[in-house]
This record gives C-alpha cells, structure tokens and sequence, in this order.
C-alpha cells in the first residue's frame, strides 16, 4: 500500500513542485522588473509620466490581474508614486483594444480595490469608442448598453462609488461619440446615468466637462478644436455663464480647476475659484472637488494635504479633510488607515467630522464583503457602530 500510495503521491508533488517554482519564476521575474522600472523612472524628472510610459509595454506579458499587482510592487519601491489613474487608463485602452466588441466584459476585470481610481474602467470605456463618432440613430441603438455599463451584473458588484467613477467616465466617452457636442453629451447622461441603484448624473456631468480642461492624448486635444470656442482661464467663466442650468454652470466652473491647481493645492486658490457658484450648493460641490483634487494631487503626503485644508476658511475645513481622505480611498480601498491618519490631523472638531462622516459613507466606497472595508471599520472603534450599521 505505501509503494501503490508513493506511485500516486510523487506525481502530485512533482507538479506541485513544477507549479510553484513556475509561480516563484513569475513572482520573482515580475519584482526583478518593476525593480528595474523604478531604477529607470528615479533618473527621470517625472517619474509619473515614465510609469505611464513603461509599464503598458509589459502588457502581452502579463495578464491584467498580474499587471495591476506589478503598479502595487512599483508603488511599494517608490512610495512618492501614488497617483496611478492614468497609468490604469492606459492598460484599459489596450484591453478593450484586442476586442472593442467586449468592452462590457471588460469593466469587471478592474481591481476589487478600485486601485488607481477606478482608471482601467475608464480606459475601458472610453478606449471602446474614441475613435467613433455616432449619428443619432446609432447612437439611440447603443443607449441600452451604454446604460448598463456601470450596472451590477453577474460578474461584476460594484460598490456605489465604483459605480460613481465609471459614470464619469461615461462623461468622457459622450464628447467622443458626440463629436464634442456639448448639449448632446449632457443630455445622453441625463438619459442614462439615473437608474435603480442611484443617481449618477452629477459624475457623469462633471466628465463631460473635465475632458474639455484635462486633456490627455493627441485624440483629446483633437476633440478640443472641435468645440466652437476653446476654455481657457480667461474666458472660461464667461462660457460656463452660458449655461442656463444652474447645476450645468456650476459643473463647468469647478471642472476648470486644471487652471488653478498650484494654487488649489496649497489651500490658498480655493476661495477665488469657487467664487461666483450660481448657488451655494455648487459653491459646497466646489469645494469639495477643489478638496478631493488636493488629497488626490497630494496622495501620501499628508503634511502638504492637512496645510492646504487648514489653509481654508473654517466652515470648508471639514468638508476639505473629508474629500480628501477619500480621495485616498478612491485611489485605493486599502488605504484606510492613510485615509484615518490623514482625518486625524484635523483641528476643533474636524478631525472627529472627517472620521464619522467616512465610517457613514463606507457601504457607499466599498463593496459588499470587501476585506478592506472590514479593516477600514475595525480601525474606527470609536465609529464602528456607524460603520457597521450602513453594511
């Protein structure tokens, strides 16, 4: 019986052996070149554009999953880069590249964690349809998918801000697909970004915006000298004035923020430029898109993150130190404790604001069953209650 087990057992040892050593080659080979890349980078004035720039040629090499953990081994070698979106972006474009017809089974393939802001979504989404500009009746056609794009599915059970980001992203995708029509961009949001798990239209407006004051590629630049007259700092009140819908101007104002940002991300500009809000609910969303861009532009710098929120007036302090922890966690839902650490700094009661108010808002940044979330709220033993109440 033990010479008949052997002949069993050693096969399977054998192969268990073959398997792990093809899993420590791959391990290994996958760190030895994300060490290489991040030597490469460090020589580089923006070591974010150099990311951006290497790490999509690795991408017949290895699958997404195993791209995403090749940024994670990047991010822990060089913790001055955190902001990974476009990087993510970049490898959705060459995923939805192979079979544009695929898109939708795509999307799922982003990271649980939401890692990078979601930006592989966005990749996704906007890769799909860049090049294509829709007349009316195709576009009618392509409504149903396009309106369940950012839905749950059997594959894919998005937390509502993964929800959220993919919707801005629809944002960009309609200035493509409408040839830059504004009107006709907005209003296709309108049509598909309410449904039965939320109302998504604000994200969605504001990406129609952003891609007319961010952009990116050569297409993106393109699509700019479509537009009758192009946004610049100078005119761009005057243009967003144009708009008779009070939340339409108040989304094209803060999208402008790309003009102010030296300024925003020292505390010092906010107040300027969320100045002529047509309401003081647009005045409040300024603020808090002015305060999610500094803990986004900031990420792991918490010292310059806190300056800029104490830099506001008080009544905007907590509304600043919770955008921008939660920008943390949108970047990546592991970041909890960053994202409490960074709430900690604030002074008179914000502190303490900050961490409730995200302890209430976690069913809404993670999703359901996610271990970071119950790490997120293990960490807040004086919230946990409010954490856990809303799972």
């Amino acid at each position: 019986m033990k010479f008949r087990l052997s002949v069993y057992i050693w096969p399977i040892i054998a192969a268990a052996a073959l398997l792990g050593g093809a899993f420590f080659y791959v391990n290994f080979s996958s760190r030895a070149e994300a060490a290489a890349i991040v030597e490469t980078c460090k020589k580089e004035p923006d070591n974010m554009f150099c990311y951006e720039r290497e790490v999509p040629k690795l991408y017949s090499s290895y699958s997404i999953p195993e791209l995403f953990e090749f940024i994670r081994e990047i991010r822990r070698l060089d913790p001055s880069y955190q902001f990974c979106h476009v990087l993510a972006h970049k490898l959705g474009e060459e995923a939805v590249a192979e079979d544009p017809s695929r898109w939708l089974d795509m999307i799922p393939l982003n990271p649980r964690d939401g890692m990078c802001s979601n930006g592989f979504i966005h990749g996704v989404i906007v890769g799909r349809f860049r090049n294509d500009t829709l007349d009316k009746e195709t576009l009618e056609k392509t409504i149903p998918d396009l309106a369940r794009a950012c839905e749950p599915r059997a594959n894919w059970s998005p937390s509502s801000l993964d929800q959220a980001i993919c919707y801005h992203g629809m944002g960009h995708l309609f200035m493509f697909i409408t040839n830059a029509d504004m009107r006709l961009s907005l209003d296709t949001c309108a049509r598909i970004s309410r449904s039965a798990t939320g109302d998504f239209m604000r994200v969605c407006r504001e990406g129609v915006f952003m891609q007319t004051y961010q952009p990116l590629e050569p297409d993106d630049f393109a699509l700019l000298e479509l537009l009758p007259e192009k946004p610049t700092k100078e005119n761009y009140r005057r243009l967003c004035a144009a708009y008779a819908n009070d939340p339409e101007e108040g989304a094209c104002l803060r999208e402008a923020w790309p003009f102010f940002r030296t300024d925003i991300l020292k505390g010092t500009g906010a107040i300027s430029f969320c100045s002529g809000q047509p309401t003081k609910e647009e005045e409040e969303m300024c603020y808090e898109s002015a305060s999610t861009i500094i803990g986004r532009q900031l990420l792991g710098n918490d010292e310059k993150a806190s300056a800029a929120c104490d830099a506001l007036p008080q009544k905007w302090q907590s509304i600043c130190y919770i955008a921008a922890a939660q920008a943390l966690l949108e970047e990546d839902r592991a970041t909890g404790k960053a994202a409490i650490s960074l709430c900690e700094r604030g002074k008179n009661g914000v502190a303490d604001t900050c961490l409730k108010t995200l302890a209430m808002r976690a069913n809404w940044i993670f999703s359901s069953g996610a271990a970071e979330k119950d790490a997120f709220c293990e960490a807040l033993p004086r919230f946990k209650e409010e954490c856990d109440r809303r799972r």
